[in-house]
């Protein structure tokens, strides 16, 4: 009586020994997670205030293009159908280049 007494207990503690093991596995595995999300989340913060700081740079850039454009061409109407032609030609090819990447296998 007393050896099946001491297999039920040693099998009760094996299994709350696996069972704090996968707990702690579990809360190993919660924290890894939440790290990951937690730099992906900065990462993406940082991303996007690069993106919108490069976008005003653009901005600037192609202003002080059309500027440039328009004096000499003296015509403002002109230097922005110019501009736009461009940028929209522009647009297309990287539109056609984007697509052709994302269609390869």
């Amino acid at each position: 009586m007393r050896l099946m007494r001491d297999l039920v207990i040693t099998v009760g503690d094996a299994l709350r020994l696996s069972s704090d093991l996968m707990r702690h596995r579990v809360e190993m595995e919660k924290r890894v997670i939440k790290r990951v999300i937690s730099r992906l989340t900065m990462y993406l913060a940082v991303f996007m205030a690069s993106m919108i700081l490069a976008g005003v740079g653009v901005g600037f850039i192609l202003y002080g293009i059309f500027v440039l454009l328009a004096a000499a061409i003296a015509s403002g109407a002109a230097a922005g159908l110019i501009m736009g032609f461009v940028l929209l030609l522009v647009a297309i090819s990287t539109a056609v280049l984007g697509r052709s990447l994302l269609s390869r296998p």
